[in-house]
């Protein structure tokens, strides 16, 4: 089960992604949402911020933060579906996180 501290990370790291990629003009499709949701659990799992029992559901809610942002308009069984593609992924792509870090 996630903690406070770690939610609160999450909904930090997303929300700093989403502004970077506001300051570049650029838009959070879901192709991007995926590749970020994959990379950074992974690297949160990879730096033992969350174990491996814990990455389903951070990829959930990654996903409802996602869909809030969209005002909520994604179905809950289009959420599960998306979360465990998330899940399931093992990229880490260190250019698509990389302005969390910045």
């Amino acid at each position: 089960m996630l903690n406070t501290t770690q939610k609160n990370m999450i909904q930090s790291d997303f929300e700093k992604f989403f502004k970077s990629l506001h300051k570049q003009n650029k838009t959070l499709d879901f192709e991007l949402f995926g590749k970020y949701g994959a990379s950074i659990l992974n690297f949160y799992v990879g730096s033992s911020l969350l174990n491996v029992q814990q990455k389903l559901e951070a990829s959930q809610y990654l996903c409802a933060l996602f869909n809030a942002g969209l005002g909520n308009i994604i179905s809950a069984d289009d959420l599960m579906e998306i979360s465990d593609l998330i899940f399931k992924d093992q990229t880490l792509d260190y250019g698509i996180i990389n302005s969390v870090f910045d």
